[in-house]
């Protein structure tokens, strides 16, 4: 079986936008925002040259909430790729969850179990990539990415620079400041 390395997206491997409106960091929307984070492509080589899955999983309720639509989301991974393969680097596959409880849009109106903290994208995942969750990460920037790694089985780490970061219950096996970070902890087969 394989070893995967699963992914948040936004504030792992491309900044998050602040969104005055909610008053919080957000998804980018229009193309022009969106940029990797410093190291992130060097990072994602790193997962690939250890010889793990590099597997994006990530809440994206942008669609269900009217702020994009599918071909957005399309084209935004297009130019994610796009820019890791300028960098040596490559993903092995992206899965999301485009559903929200308060959804604008009905079809997508759902308490799903694919939307982190739920391990739904993780399992997902493993079945159709022949992924083994024991012996693969999670790294994530939020305590539901940890809650979802640690109940698909994963190891975890959470991206924080700030050592006061709350994680709540759920607590991540690893703490590292960023992706970089995070995969030489992955490398050194701290497990």
């Amino acid at each position: 079986m394989n070893r995967a390395v699963f992914l948040d997206r936004d504030g792992v491997i491309n900044a998050a936008i602040y969104n005055p409106v909610e008053g919080k960091l957000d998804t980018p929307y229009k193309l022009q925002d969106f940029r990797l984070l410093p190291g992130a492509a060097q990072a994602i080589r790193g997962i690939n040259g250890l010889g793990f899955l590099a597997v994006v999983v990530s809440n994206q309720p942008g669609v269900a909430k009217a702020k994009c639509d599918p071909a957005f989301l399309e084209s935004l991974d297009q130019r994610l790729n796009w820019e890791l393969a300028r960098q040596g680097a490559h993903l092995d596959a992206i899965y999301y969850c485009l559903h929200h409880p308060q959804a604008q849009v009905e079809s997508l109106r759902a308490s799903c179990d694919c939307r982190k903290p739920q391990p739904g994208l993780l399992l997902r995942a493993a079945r159709e990539l022949d992924i083994d969750p024991t012996r693969s990460y999670m790294v994530g920037d939020l305590p539901t990415d940890v809650a979802a790694g640690l109940a698909a089985g994963c190891r975890t780490i959470l991206l924080s620079d700030d050592d006061d970061t709350p994680v709540n219950r759920h607590r991540p096996h690893f703490v590292a400041t960023d992706l970089a970070a995070a995969v030489r902890v992955i490398a050194e087969g701290r497990r």
